[in-house]
């Protein structure tokens, strides 16, 4: 036996003798090491996520002229956004805050050097706060920033394997595993556990997935399933290039739970004390869309189309005024990118979004957009445009179900070879009025810069100041039913800036 057990080694080891040279791997690592600083004059604002990608957003009705909101109380829906409105609390006279933050991420890249097979683990730490204490038992994401500073708060954040079809001759390569989905900015942009093929030609680009967003390992009918399928058509001329997208994807969700909180005292800052449902509902959204763009000579062009429709089936009839137990969704996204380089240093671009709003939560229909998982830029203040990236009102293009119209422009110069700078203008509008009647949001200056202190090694600085408009008065701390949630937002500002060190 024994000496059976030693051929056998002996084989193996000869095996790998032979094949090393053949199965020779390459390995890099990425890394992104990243320390920013922000002050602003209302945190409260921005503490928690108050409209995200990742939550389903509807309004249903309750029975009474207030209905209900899908918004989270304890800071409203955008926090307390009077600047002294802390000092009702016995807190700070004021929302305004300082703080800094660390987020560091590694990648390890295992490739065949043929570049037939790939594995990519790839971890995060952060956003982890100077002097934020640890979570339970010393763990928690975020957390371990204060002394000692040894909570375990590191994320995986890719772990995948792909590699290239033997049957095919152009890039064509099968992934597995957590990895990035980028179906498109404005519907799906994330990480997610799944299966995807995809490759690439001359003239077309195409992918088709699986996504598991959820596992419930007892009933599959729990399961959250996502499959979608993108294909790209990329012709190219002597001065032209264009990139033209058709996509498709469907996204099931079962037994769901959300809280829906009544619309009477927005600014009531103690949950218990505001009356809420809770409801339990299966979701299937489909969504198709167009996207792509061109360049030609100076001037070029990107957009976006998606139309969703589904529906949000709930277990008890809490649609339309209790007689329907199922809202119909029908709802679209339109974006237009449109700029001009007036020299190799200067570039200025007009940004235009519409993502559809809900204007009756009694009639049983949901007419919002509500997409699966973005980071959207787009200002410093309400969306992720700043240098600290994890902070802001939503990562969604849209306030909660009120949609979300933008029109923006900026300029991109390049000012030496190391400093470059980007002031932009925004005004921004809800797809439809808020519950005050009002869908003016605001406009927004913003100033946007990065200095090259070595290679690798950036300073980076983006600030943004608010003019609120009436539309924000309605969740103003101040703001509820009595008052016909005339309340009175304060204009905002935030300011970041931070050094990063990239390899």
């Amino acid at each position: 036996m024994k000496k059976n057990s030693l051929v056998i080694v002996a084989m193996v080891f000869f095996v790998c003798l032979l094949t090393y040279p053949v199965y020779g791997v390459d390995f890099k690592i990425h890394g992104s090491f990243d320390n920013r600083y922000e002050v602003t004059n209302n945190a409260e604002a921005i503490a928690d996520y108050t409209s995200g990608s990742k939550t389903n957003v509807f309004s249903i009705y309750s029975g009474d002229d207030a209905g209900y909101a899908p918004f989270v109380p304890g800071v409203g829906f955008l926090g307390n956004t009077n600047d002294d409105s802390g000092d009702k609390k016995g807190e700070d006279e004021n929302n305004d805050h300082f703080w800094g933050e660390a987020k560091y991420r590694m990648r390890f890249e295992f490739t065949t050097d043929d570049n037939m097979a790939k594995g990519v683990w790839a971890m995060e730490v952060g956003f982890l706060r100077y002097g934020e204490p640890q979570g339970p038992n010393g763990a928690g994401r975020s957390k371990g920033g204060t002394l000692s500073g040894d909570g375990v708060n590191t994320e995986t954040r890719f772990l995948y394997v792909d590699f290239q079809n033997p049957l095919v001759s152009h890039t064509s390569r099968l992934r597995l595993g957590l990895q990035p989905i980028t179906l498109n900015e404005w519907l799906w942009t994330e990480t997610a556990m799944g299966v995807k093929y995809f490759g690439s030609t001359n003239l077309f680009d195409y992918r088709v997935a699986w996504v598991r967003g959820e596992e419930n390992f007892t009933n599959e009918n729990e399961d959250d399933d996502a499959f979608f399928a993108k294909v790209t058509y990329k012709p190219k001329w002597e001065d032209l290039s264009l990139r033209l997208g058709l996509f498709f994807c469907y996204y099931t969700q079962g037994n769901e739970s959300d809280t829906l909180y009544h619309l009477t005292d927005m600014s009531n800052t103690n949950p218990a004390s505001i009356a809420s449902i809770d409801v339990n509902y299966d979701e299937d959204d489909y969504y198709v869309g167009l996207d792509g763009g061109l360049d030609w000579k100076s001037f070029f062009a990107r957009w976006d189309f998606i139309y969703q429709w589904g529906t949000v089936d709930f277990d008890q009839k809490v649609v339309e005024n209790g007689t329907d137990d199922e809202l119909d969704r029908s709802a679209y996204f339109l974006h237009l990118d449109a700029g001009y380089y007036w020299t190799p240093k200067l570039k200025t671009t007009f940004t235009w979004w519409y993502a559809s709003g809900d204007d009756d939560p009694n009639d049983g229909d949901a007419d919002n957009y509500d997409n699966i998982d973005t980071d959207v830029l787009g200002d410093a203040v309400i969306f992720e445009e700043q240098v600290t990236d994890d902070l802001q009102w939503t990562d969604a293009p849209y306030l909660l179900d009120k949609g979300f119209i933008m029109f923006r422009i900026k300029a991109d110069y390049q000012a030496t070879p190391n400093w470059s700078i980007g002031p932009a203008f925004n005004y921004m509008l809800l797809a439809e009025d808020t519950y005050n009647g009002d869908d003016d949001v605001g406009f927004e200056i913003a100033l946007y810069s990065q200095y090259k202190i070595w290679k690798g090694l950036n300073f980076n600085f983006a600030a943004g100041y608010l003019f609120a408009g009436d539309a924000l008065d309605a969740w103003a701390s101040d703001a509820n039913s009595a008052n016909g949630y005339e309340g009175d937002a304060d204009d905002m500002w935030r300011v970041t800036a931070g050094v990063r060190f990239r390899f």
